[in-house]
């Protein structure tokens, strides 16, 4: 995963242009969706996650080209700009928000959120697998809303 980002964030910091970038990012994801279904198909490699199978790293790195392709035609290519803060207000402070997701988040606000939304939603009927989503969302909300603390307080994490 760290050379597919390496590798397009080189491509999209060159001199080259826009269509161009495009172009080679659609390529990206074809390559990278295709090896990566192909494989878990045949059954050379099975998707993974959890031991990143090399099937799973060429799939979600495609799925994460077409993401990133369709943000910046919208982004730098459209110039719709006017929603970009969301991402940049986590992204003054990834690291902080990763390593906080990982300790802190997974092991008290995560499980503290779900007790409170299941809660509520479980007295009103909500079916169990909704209750999981709308706390992740929860526990999104919560952590973007810390992250923009942050940000206003201009306190910004760096290695």
């Amino acid at each position: 995963h760290t050379i597919w980002a390496a590798v397009a964030g080189k491509l999209l910091i060159s001199e080259r242009p826009a269509a161009q970038k495009i172009k080679i990012l659609v390529i990206a994801v074809v390559i990278g969706l295709v090896a990566g279904f192909g494989l878990d198909m045949t059954g050379i490699t099975p998707i993974i996650k959890r031991i990143a199978t090399s099937s799973f790293t060429l799939a979600s790195g495609g799925w994460v080209m077409l993401l990133l392709a369709f943000l910046y035609w919208i982004i730098d290519v459209k110039k719709n700009v006017r929603y970009a803060w969301i991402a940049t207000v986590v992204g003054m402070n990834a690291i902080f928000i990763y390593l906080f997701f990982e300790t802190v988040g997974y092991q008290w606000v995560n499980p503290v959120t779900a007790i409170f939304v299941k809660g509520f939603t479980g007295m009103v009927g909500v079916p169990e697998k909704i209750q999981e989503v709308i706390s992740a969302f929860a526990v999104l909300g919560l952590e973007w809303g810390l992250c923009y603390w942050l940000y206003i307080k201009k306190i910004f994490f760096k290695l």
